[in-house]
């Protein structure tokens, strides 16, 4: 049984390539925070009841009626044994105060339900990336095939890049822009359906902007919600702008998806109700409001400058059985028999 009481677990919530990383590593630095030093794609989803391969790829969502209490008690004693605070040094055994842990993968962005059953007093942090950024991103994250969640996802090609929403079977044969689309609209959709169930003071949004442009006034507001200080080590942190994360494919700068106008204007307008909604409680939170704006001249200079992002990345295929001796299409480079095969 697990020995640690965590207290009002901070769990970061966002769609992919939204800047969560960055946020991970700066709040990470601040005194009385722990963590298990990177995502937990692992730490979740190798016990049974909780992996993606075991459940058949439906999807990374996880709900409130998954997961008994031994399950969930598993889940806390394997954070336990991996927490580390900002100087990376373990949890001791003998410690006996209560933890601040936080926690963080965009594959959260469809376990809320989930989170607040495992951690019923858990503070939410939603950051929100502007849409046309945010798909971008994605995009150079799938064109990049440094993020393949699932190499060998039956039924879609073999690959796949970043969380899997439900419903991923309809995009087949779809354009990146439009996949990314929709993992930026089902991500986002997740999370602001969940946490408006939840009282208000036990979530805080945050626009990504507003975090890379004023990050010593964004990290206080973050301090004061949960309850944390801001002191020297954690200030010198970003006294030159906040670095680099670990995860970053190009360096940051204004107005990247220009290049993509074209591929991004028409996956845009699905996206405009989510939007409006999004724009309500950033408002209410004083935080800047997101758009989906592209002139056409912004369009027409993309279609002029790069035409060959705009094809189909996969054709159907018919679902087959995972051998047991093919690499395992959770990405972890073992085989199937010695992995997620285990759990059958």
């Amino acid at each position: 049984m697990s020995t640690t009481t965590f207290d009002r677990p901070i769990i970061i919530l966002s769609a992919p390539r939204s800047g969560s990383t960055l946020l991970f590593e700066t709040l990470s630095q601040i005194e009385h925070i722990w963590t298990i030093g990177d995502e937990s794609h692992a730490v979740i989803e190798h016990i049974p009841e909780f992996s993606t391969v075991f459940r058949g790829f439906e999807s990374n969502a996880l709900h409130a009626d998954d997961g008994d209490a031994a399950s969930i008690e598993l889940l806390k004693n394997r954070f336990e044994a991996l927490l580390r605070n900002r100087d990376g040094i373990p949890l001791d055994a003998n410690h006996n105060k209560p933890i601040r842990f936080l926690e963080k993968t965009p594959k959260n962005s469809l376990r809320v339900a989930f989170l607040n059953k495992v951690f019923p007093d858990a503070l939410f942090i939603y950051l929100v990336r502007d849409p046309k950024d945010n798909i971008n991103s994605i995009i150079d994250a799938w064109q990049s095939k440094r993020f393949l969640t699932y190499p060998n996802l039956p039924g879609f090609n073999g690959t796949w890049s970043l969380f899997l929403p439900p419903n991923w079977q309809q995009l087949r044969g779809k354009t990146t822009a439009e996949i990314a689309s929709y993992q930026w609209q089902v991500s986002n959709q997740s999370i602001i359906s969940e946490l408006t169930k939840l009282d208000n003071d036990r979530w805080q949004v945050i626009n990504y902007n507003q975090l890379i442009n004023e990050p010593s006034v964004t990290v206080k507001q973050i301090c004061d919600f949960i309850g944390l200080t801001v002191d020297a080590k954690l200030i010198d942190k970003f006294k030159n702008g906040l670095p680099l994360s670990q995860y970053t494919l190009t360096k940051p700068k204004a107005n990247k998806w220009h290049n993509k106008a074209h591929l991004i204007a028409p996956v845009l307008p699905i996206n405009n109700k989510l939007v409006d909604q999004l724009n309500h409680y950033l408002s209410i939170a004083g935080q800047q409001t997101i758009d989906t704006e592209i002139t056409d001249d912004l369009i027409n200079n993309a279609k002029l400058s790069n035409t060959k992002l705009n094809e189909p990345l996969h054709k159907t295929i018919e679902k087959t059985p995972t051998s047991r001796n093919s690499p395992c299409p959770c990405g972890s480079g073992k085989r199937f028999k010695q992995c997620h095969g285990l759990l059958g």
